[in-house]
């Protein structure tokens, strides 16, 4: 319990974060606006009103994760200290997700709903809530595999935005394997993107446990 509350603190202290949150949530309702003004008149900009936005303002949620893993690498090696209150690697990298995660969910709820409500589409509230904790999740595991924060994000945007796109646009079939499908269609991108955190999970898991701080 110990560790939750000081990991609790060390996020909702880090100014990076708070800017991240301030500058998603602002650049989400301008999509958002857009959208429905869109909408409004009979011009729709996507397929599906409510998600759209999600898959531009995902990019984030991607940054928040990042963010989160990454700023114990690079600013003084706070992980050394961190890991001289909590050496127990495993169970210390399982309080740092379900942190994230507790910390991200009312981020991601009210990123959801501003989405899907203004669109009539409320039933995918939840379904894009967990998507969009999902993501910055696997954005944290990612960052603490690579320990850089500039690197994981430049690798993260590049597959969510030109790799993914790229892919879909070669092969159809394969959207369903990739980690930001159920942005666009949830249904079909669920398992893949559940699959994607938990292997990410996994290997950052993996590689704390075996690697130096």
């Amino acid at each position: 319990m110990t560790t939750a509350r000081a990991e609790l603190r060390k996020l909702l202290t880090l100014p990076s974060l708070r800017l991240t949150v301030l500058l998603t949530w602002t650049a989400h309702l301008a999509l958002t606006w857009a959208y429905s003004v869109a909408e409004s008149r009979g011009e729709p900009l996507g397929d599906n009103a409510a998600l759209a936005p999600l898959s531009y303002t995902q990019a984030g949620f991607l940054v928040l994760g990042v963010l989160a893993a990454a700023s114990e690498y690079e600013e003084g090696g706070q992980i050394r200290t961190t890991l001289l209150a909590s050496p127990r690697r495993l169970p210390l990298q399982a309080v740092k997700a379900l942190t994230l995660a507790v910390v991200t969910l009312p981020v991601a709820a009210t990123t959801a709903a501003t989405s899907a409500l203004p669109a009539g589409e409320a039933t995918w509230t939840p379904a894009a809530t967990a998507y969009l904790t999902l993501t910055t999740l696997l954005g944290a595991a990612f960052a603490s595999v690579v320990r850089r924060a500039v690197l994981a994000v430049i690798l993260l945007v590049g597959l969510y935005f030109i790799a993914g796109p790229l892919i879909r646009t070669w092969s159809a079939t394969s959207a369903a394997y990739l980690p930001d499908t159920a942005a666009l269609d949830p249904s079909r991108g669920a398992a893949a993107t559940v699959g994607w955190t938990l292997g990410a999970l996994a290997l950052a898991a993996y590689t704390f446990h075996r690697r130096d701080a």
